[in-house]
């Protein structure tokens, strides 16, 4: 069972996890969820309890500013909390990551791949920022759409509007932080195998070895991508 909007009503999740046990049914599921929603009074509990194998959490972004231009009512904190007390319970947590609102900066961005090493995600999924029709988002970007009426007209890493960098920065962009992360991940499984290497999968094995096609691999990206910085600030088209 997938369920994108699991936990939006209160006590909902209670509930859920009381039938699953009055019906004696064991299942796996895996939801999508606001990080604040996971953190009220019983939930975290009650979806451990009743199953859930992943959750997806709209993360966004590793910057308090950009989380409050989005309007997302959420905080980092929470963020934070939300995914080591999820992990806590064995349940894997994952991140929507946004690149590209309005107003984000390189230190912005550095923040979110920091927010991303940090907690370890189980998984991520980036995307750049997409007005949505009859958000405030929209009516600030829809004169720079040119034609653009909707998704079909883009994909997930083109840029629908003038945000401070190009689509193909962000298309860049999105291969550095997938390094960045895998390369964190290595790190972690090479510090969890010589604490107990007898417990160490195929898969983390694997990625120890990956390790070291993404470090020089993340350093050129990260060249590459400073590099289109500075043509992007002499409103010169980057390729590459």
């Amino acid at each position: 069972m997938c369920d994108d909007i699991f936990g939006l009503k209160p006590n909902w999740v209670q509930e859920f996890n009381v039938e699953l046990k009055k019906a004696t049914l064991s299942i796996e599921y895996t939801i999508q969820s606001r990080v604040d929603l996971l953190l009220k009074e019983d939930t975290k509990d009650s979806i451990a309890e009743s199953g859930l194998k992943e959750v997806w959490v709209g993360a966004e972004s590793g910057s308090q500013k950009i989380l409050d231009a989005m309007d997302k009512g959420t905080q980092l904190s929470q963020i934070y909390d939300a995914t080591r007390l999820l992990k806590h319970k064995n349940i894997q947590v994952a991140f929507f990551i946004q690149f590209g609102y309005l107003g984000e900066t390189k230190e912005d961005i550095a923040k979110t791949v920091g927010m991303i090493k940090e907690l370890q995600p189980d998984n991520i999924g980036i995307s750049v920022s997409y007005p949505l029709p009859g958000t405030k988002f929209y009516e600030m970007v829809k004169d720079d759409f040119k034609g653009k009426a909707n998704w079909t007209d883009s994909d997930d890493l083109a840029m629908m509007f003038q945000g401070t960098f190009n689509s193909n920065y962000y298309k860049k962009l999105h291969r550095y932080v997938h390094k960045e992360y895998r390369k964190s991940q290595a790190v972690a499984n090479y510090k969890s195998f010589f604490k107990n290497p007898f417990s160490t999968s195929f898969y983390k094995l694997r990625s120890m070895l990956l390790y070291f096609y993404y470090l020089p691999s993340s350093r050129l990206d990260r060249m590459i991508l400073d590099k289109m910085e500075h043509l992007s600030k002499h409103d010169t088209p980057a390729r590459f």
